[in-house]
């Protein structure tokens, strides 16, 4: 099983590059960060929690490490245009020297749609749009010219030039929703992701395996993420057991406002 490092992009610019280095130096699988603005409030209120925007990151990091996989758990649907993110992870891809994942998720959080004025559509429309993004994503990184005709993106025979360094570039594709997500997953992703524990996970990741038998997918195709924000002071070696059994990867959370430390130890145990 890979073990990952998801990093708090609400840390202070020079703790990113020292978790993103450590991971490397540990051998980690990959480092990802998440696509946010703002911090998360129960009331979705404004917050001034600080965060710092994940690709620049995502880039900046490329050069600073060395093996490392780099990507976004994930990328909000509703904040750019699924062209722009293809050729973001594109960049990223070449500045990494063929580590990036395209990680990509619908989009959620209420209090930076309002701050910001980015309309966050009803659950259906959401899906719909993040469907059509996935499938531009997916043709811009796989296609050498990319047609695509849905009722929120257009693209007529785009080009994504200098294409990805990797032959497939990864496609990690995060939620899991029954209806429309696992679906999706089943028919784009190299990567399917969500947050879970052990027994929770299982129970989706067998609805993916069905979802990709339904198209006529060989279900072992398509790798499994998961992770669960463990305390400080876990013992990762047994709790990253019943993991094993479940997925291929997982990965270890870091949260701003704990110890540099705490998070390289956690990072240090899960990978034995």
């Amino acid at each position: 099983m890979d073990i990952s490092l998801i990093v708090d992009n609400g840390r202070p610019w020079p703790e990113i590059r020292e978790l993103a280095q450590t991971a490397d130096g540990l051998g980690a699988y990959a480092v990802y960060l998440c696509d946010h603005f703002m911090g998360h409030t129960d009331d979705d209120s404004i917050s001034d929690e600080p965060m710092l925007e994940s690709m620049t990151l995502l880039a900046a990091l490329g050069p600073l490490t060395e093996r490392v996989r780099l990507g976004p758990m994930v990328l909000g649907g509703t904040y750019r245009h699924p062209a722009v993110v293809a050729n973001q992870i594109t960049a990223l891809d070449h500045v990494s020297g063929g580590r990036a994942i395209a990680g990509l998720g619908a989009g959620w959080q209420v209090n930076e749609h309002a701050a910001y004025g980015i309309e966050l559509p009803a659950p259906g429309p959401l899906s719909d749009r993040f469907e059509e993004t996935v499938a531009v994503v997916s043709a811009l990184l796989r296609e050498g010219r990319a047609t695509y005709e849905g009722r929120y993106f257009q693209v007529h025979d785009a080009p994504n030039q200098p294409a990805p360094v990797q032959e497939r570039l990864p496609i990690l594709v995060g939620g899991g929703g029954e209806r429309r997500t696992i679906p999706m997953a089943a028919r784009y992703a190299d990567v399917w992701h969500i947050w879970g524990k052990p027994e929770s996970y299982a129970a989706k990741s067998a609805q993916l395996d069905a979802a990709c038998e339904a198209i006529g997918r060989d279900p072992a195709e398509v790798k499994r993420a998961t992770g669960f924000p463990f305390p400080v002071g876990t013992d990762y070696l047994e709790k990253l057991e019943p993991y094993r059994e479940v997925c291929d990867e997982f990965v270890v959370f870091d949260w701003f406002d704990r110890p540099l430390q705490s998070t390289i130890d956690d990072l240090t145990a899960a990978l034995g």
